[in-house]
């Protein structure tokens, strides 16, 4: 993700439009899925849901999952 949208709080159902892009979301976790080196955490506004995934060996996001 290389550069940061001009959208600075889009939907969650808008995220398709922001491949590539940095942005921030805001909702509330929905679900929490602890595996063994990831977790998974599905992050929920009034416009859909988006998971989350964060190695356990660092303390970022590193990946973005529509659904």
């Amino acid at each position: 993700m290389s550069d940061t949208l001009s959208l600075s709080h889009p939907a969650i159902a808008d995220l398709s439009h922001c491949i590539g892009h940095r942005v921030t979301i805001h909702g509330f976790v929905d679900a929490i899925r602890d595996q063994k080196r990831m977790r998974f955490i599905v992050l929920r506004d009034k416009t859909g849901k988006v998971q989350l995934a964060q190695s356990k060996e660092g303390s970022a996001l590193t990946e973005v999952e529509f659904g």
